[in-house]
């Protein structure tokens, strides 16, 4: 299925960005004000744990920590955890009951794709690593996000700012997070 396919790249570029994370950039903040790069990881994780639970396929994933002592290594056994699930055969047409409603399953992986997608720019962002991360999914992720959003305002305290600007010369994963709301951490820096 093409649409594991993209899972399968978008994961392995985050968890190519994850695993670099330096023991001293855990605690950095991220484009997520509320958030540092380890908040962000686990909320990844557990969003893979959710996967599970809205396919009905385990338990349900309350908030908490999921990374322990080895985040990295955590995070990738969410992912592989969460693949398993979005491979079962027959999910993709099957509704699944999620905080959307209920959906065919084939959402919950363009769920993770976009989660990823976002949130990777977030760590790579904010640990100086590179930020344009599989440019023809962020492309995709940015148009599904323009046709969900239009020109809709984005109230105060939701999970997405107002779109900020980008510069001419930005790549499709800056202007992805652009206009998810994100300022490079980098830019706020001092």
């Amino acid at each position: 299925m093409a649409l594991l396919d993209d899972f399968d790249r978008a994961a392995a570029a985050v968890q190519a960005v994850v695993s670099s994370v330096r023991d001293d950039q855990w605690a950095l903040p991220t484009a997520c004000a509320e958030w540092d790069v380890r908040a962000v990881v686990n909320h990844l994780a557990h969003g893979n744990a959710r996967v599970a639970e809205w396919a009905g396929a385990g338990p349900a994933a309350p908030p908490g920590d999921y990374l322990g002592a080895d985040p990295p290594g955590a995070f990738t056994a969410s992912v592989a955890r969460a693949r398993s699930v979005l491979a079962e055969p027959g999910l993709a047409t099957r509704l699944v009951t999620t905080p959307l409603g209920d959906v065919p399953g084939s959402l919950l992986v363009h769920l993770r794709l976009n989660e990823y997608l976002a949130h990777g720019w977030d760590i790579a962002d904010a640990t100086g690593q590179p930020t344009d991360l599989v440019p023809d999914l962020a492309e995709q992720a940015l148009e599904s996000w323009r046709t969900r959003f239009g020109d809709q305002a984005r109230p105060p305290g939701g999970p997405f700012a107002p779109e900020q600007p980008a510069p001419p010369d930005a790549s499709v994963a800056d202007r992805l997070a652009a206009f998810l709301g994100r300022t490079p951490v980098r830019v706020l820096r001092p």
